[in-house]
Parts: C-alpha cells; sequence; structure tokens
C-alpha cells in the first residue's frame, strides 16, 4: 500500500487552497465519538447551521427514511433518522458543500460526484443487505473514499491533465498518480482524514478502498472495508463497461467477499436505480439519466440472474437449507422480546428499553424528555366471563395493533401483563404525550374485535400519562412507571374511557 511521504504530509497541513470541514461538521464529529452522546446534544449542534437543520428535516421526510408521518421539526427528524444517520448525514453535508465549491476547470467534477454519489449509495445498500448496522458510517466512507483525488486536483492539477481520469480503470490511476507525486490518492485521502481527525474506521476503509479482499486489514474490520471497496467496484462497473465479462467479474466479488448471490446483485441493481434519484435530491445534483439507467439495470440482470440459473439451481438446496436456519434463529430471537399472543414486546423488554430512555433523559439535564403511558381495557374481565378467553385474546390483539400503527416506529409498544400494555415514548414531551393519548382513546372507540364469525365487540381504554423532564423529574425509571400507574388508577376512578396526566401535587 502507498505511503504518504513527509513532504507532501507537511503540504497537505498547510495547504490553503483545500477546504477543512467547517466548525459544524467538526463539532458534529466529536459528538459522535463522545460515548455519552444523546440527540438533545445533537439537535442544537445542527440547529446552530440553518442549512443542514434544513437538509436534514428533508432527508427524514424523504422516500429513503419516511415513515408513517411527517416530521415536523428537527428533533422529530433525529429520532426517525437515528443518531448515526443523522450526525453521518449533518457531517456529509458539510464536507460535500465544502467541496463542490473548490472545483477546478480542468477537472471533470461532474465525472467524480457521479462515480461518488453512485458508490455511497451502492455502499448503503450492499451494508444493509449484509445486516450490518452501520449502514450510515459505509454511507460516508463510500462517499469519501476518492477524496484523495480532489486533494491531488487542487494541490496538483497537472496530474490528470489529458488522461480522463474517470474514462481509465481506477488501479490505473493509482499507478499514474504514484509515477507523478510519489504516492496515490487512497493514501492522500486516508491521511487528510486522518489530518482531520476523522473515525480510524473512515480513514482505514479510504485506504482501502480499491481492495475488495481487504487484505492487511484486521478480521474484524474487513466487512467495514469490503463493503466501501465493492461499492466503488460496482460503480465502476455500472459507469464503464458494464458487458458481460466485467459484470461476472464483480458478481463473483460480491459472492466471494460479500457473500451475495449473483442473481441478488442484479435485483440489487435495479434497487440502486429506484434509490438514485433520493440520492441526487438529497446533494441536489442531477447526475444520471432516466433512459440510461434503465439501460444498464436491464444489462445486470440479464448478466447477473438469466444466465447464472444452473448456479442458482446448483446452490438452491444448500441456500433453503441456509434460509431456514436464519429464519428460525430470527424466530428465536423474535420470541426472547415479543409477546407470544400480541407480537408486541414482552414486559423484560420493556423494562430494559425504559431504563436506557430513562438515563437518557437524564444524562441530557432532563433536556430531552421521556414520556410513559400506561394503559388498561375496561371492563376486560366482563368479556372474558360472557365471551369466552378466546374473544378475549382477539381484543388483546386488536388493541396491540392499534397501538402499533398510531405510534412511531421509534416508541415501545409492550404488553406489561394480562390486559396492560406499556408505551414508551421518547422524545415526547408532555404536550405531545397528551395529543398521542387523546389521538389513541379517539381510535379505540371506533375499532371492534371481531369475535367467532360475525359477533364484534366495542372497546375502550383508561390510560395514565407521566413525562419526565425539566419541569416533572423522576427519581428514577420505577418512579415514572409508577406515577402513570397512578395517572392510570385516576382514569378508572373518573369512569374510565378517557386519559389521565399525572400530577405529583394531586398525586401527594
Amino acid at each position: 500500500m502507498s505511503q504518504v511521504p513527509d513532504h507532501i504530509l507537511q503540504r497537505l497541513r498547510t495547504c490553503t487552497s483545500f477546504p477543512t470541514p467547517p466548525a459544524v461538521a467538526m463539532q458534529v464529529l466529536q459528538l459522535a465519538q463522545d460515548p455519552e452522546i444523546d440527540l438533545g446534544k445533537v439537535a442544537e449542534a445542527v440547529s446552530v447551521d440553518p442549512a443542514i437543520a434544513a437538509k436534514v428535516m428533508r432527508i427524514a421526510n424523504s422516500a429513503m427514511y419516511a415513515r408513517r408521518r411527517q416530521s415536523t421539526n428537527l428533533r422529530q427528524a433525529l429520532i426517525v433518522l437515528g443518531l448515526n444517520a443523522t450526525l453521518t448525514l449533518a457531517l456529509s453535508f458539510t464536507l460535500v458543500s465544502a467541496l463542490k465549491k473548490n472545483s477546478t476547470k480542468g477537472f471533470d467534477f461532474n465525472a467524480y460526484w457521479r462515480r461518488t454519489v453512485l458508490a455511497s449509495a451502492w455502499g448503503k445498500l450492499l451494508a444493509s443487505e449484509t445486516g450490518r448496522r452501520d449502514a450510515e458510517e459505509i454511507f460516508l466512507a463510500a462517499l469519501l473514499q476518492d477524496l484523495g483525488m480532489l486533494v491531488i486536483d487542487k494541490i496538483w492539477p497537472e496530474v490528470y491533465e489529458g488522461i480522463a481520469p474517470f474514462k481509465i480503470e481506477h488501479s490505473r490511476i493509482c499507478q499514474h498518480e504514484q509515477n507523478c507525486i510519489g504516492t496515490d490518492h487512497r493514501s492522500i485521502g486516508a491521511a487528510l482524514l486522518r489530518i482531520w481527525n476523522m473515525p480510524e474506521s473512515l480513514v482505514r476503509a479510504v485506504q482501502h478502498s480499491h481492495d475488495p479482499s481487504a487484505a492487511g486489514v484486521d478480521g474484524e474490520e474487513k466487512p467495514f472495508v469490503r463493503a466501501v471497496a465493492m461499492s466503488g467496484e460496482l460503480s465502476d462497473v455500472w459507469l464503464g463497461s458494464h458487458n458481460e465479462v466485467a459484470l461476472r467479474r464483480v458478481g463473483q466479488q460480491a459472492h466471494r467477499y460479500l457473500g451475495i448471490q449473483p442473481n441478488r446483485l442484479g435485483e440489487l441493481f435495479d434497487a440502486v436505480r429506484e434509490q438514485l434519484p433520493v440520492a441526487e435530491e438529497l446533494f441536489q445534483m442531477e447526475l444520471f439519466d432516466a433512459a440510461q439507467l434503465q439501460d444498464i439495470t436491464d444489462a445486470a440482470q440479464e448478466t447477473l440472474i438469466v444466465r447464472n440459473l444452473y448456479q442458482i439451481n446448483a446452490n438452491e438446496e444448500a441456500q433453503q437449507e441456509k434460509h431456514a436456519l436464519e429464519k428460525e434463529h430470527r424466530k428465536l430471537k423474535t420470541e426472547t422480546i415479543r409477546d407470544v399472543l400480541t407480537n408486541a414486546y414482552n414486559r423484560r423488554h420493556f423494562e430494559n428499553r425504559l431504563g436506557a430512555e430513562f438515563k437518557a433523559c437524564a444524562d441530557s439535564g432532563y433536556s430531552w424528555p421521556l414520556s410513559l403511558i400506561f394503559i388498561d381495557l375496561d371492563k376486560f374481565k366482563d368479556v372474558n366471563d360472557s365471551h369466552g378467553h378466546q374473544a378475549g385474546d382477539a381484543i388483546l390483539k386488536a388493541v396491540a395493533d392499534l397501538l402499533v400503527e398510531t405510534l412511531r416506529d421509534s416508541d415501545v409498544v409492550a404488553r406489561y401483563g394480562g390486559d396492560e400494555f406499556v408505551l414508551l415514548l421518547p422524545g415526547v414531551d408532555t404536550d405531545k404525550a397528551n395529543i398521542v393519548a387523546q389521538r389513541i382513546c379517539a381510535a379505540v372507540r371506533t375499532r371492534k374485535a371481531t369475535i367467532g364469525a360475525d359477533r364484534q365487540v366495542g372497546i375502550t381504554l383508561s390510560l395514565g400519562v407521566a413525562t419526565c423532564d425539566a419541569e416533572h423529574r423522576f427519581e428514577n425509571a420505577q418512579a415514572l412507571l409508577a406515577a402513570a400507574d397512578s395517572a392510570l388508577y385516576q382514569s378508572k376512578r373518573s369512569g374510565r374511557d378517557r386519559f389521565t396526566l399525572y400530577d405529583k401535587t394531586e398525586a401527594a
């Protein structure tokens, strides 16, 4: 692997023609490296730059991340995206903005961004396909893997004069760079990221971005590096010679290094085609022609799917066995956190999440609120006595389904025991918890559980709501739970079919 000579490192540290990340990007990066980080701090950092905040809101509501309800403020957007995605997107926005403003006339900047945007889309998709939980980090690494080319163009613009670097193989570009300046863009990009104090995983991925085998990389770090390197390989095949030989070669690499079968890779070409407009919107660029994208995916699917039928059939039995084992593993894993009857989370999982979310609330100085709703089915014993336990089970399932449909993906819906449910709402203050409780009460009144062939039974709920925030603090998670339970008891005493907000003065 090429090393960066000392005189080039010194040039990188002192060069004023190449931008450093804006201050907000570095603040975001520092937050990312803090193990005690919370979304409240992230929101404060991102909101400093209105342009970044607007882009985070836009992508949270885009087809890439959209949920059942639109995010109307920054904190909701952060919940939708999650911590890692927010940090990665904020950092990539600021870096991309800085780099876009400093292009030179001789460098084919559109070609550079075409490969970069395509690679980032492939990186995120490969990470998801292989079950990795760091898709956003791979997205950023793939986005910045050719950062060194921009550095070379800024400091040594003569290197790329007359060679059209995006029309030749990347390996040949590296050799040309080595001949001209004694190192290549992979090593320069990695060195610059290290100067910027970027995470070592990102530095390592850029350094090895041309080696899908990840030779020389520690075993546990290989999958990350391989996903980034394969994002570049797939982008080159897409943009360059997407003939049968090139497609078969990249299909073999994806299978060997990522475990993705060629027929599945053919399907992923179509998935990337659908995601590219979202990526273009994300970076506000128009880089690809729709008709051309369709031609490429058609060629990929013909080669990787139709012409691999023999291999598919040969491996079908092994794949079926693998999928059966994976399905059984997922089932066993699900059973440890789910209630068997309702498929809501079970009490043990709820208590674990309650402890973690309460700690996040307390660690933020109670600036990041946490709401909890305790729910009891009204006159459930009468239903069991009148219609039997099967009817009771049907009602419990109907209520669980309604709660899941009503809440966000980031909320926790759990069966606490018997006919009791609990809801955990991170980042939700008292006013919003009030709205959620009101919406649940209204929705359940219109829901009927079907019993037997044609009999339907109406449902009502009693709710108790408690919020932990700067104005309403609780000593621990159990105290918050007890407060919601106390408010629930007040709802039942007041006639049921309603919700009550916990009030310490009334409880006392």
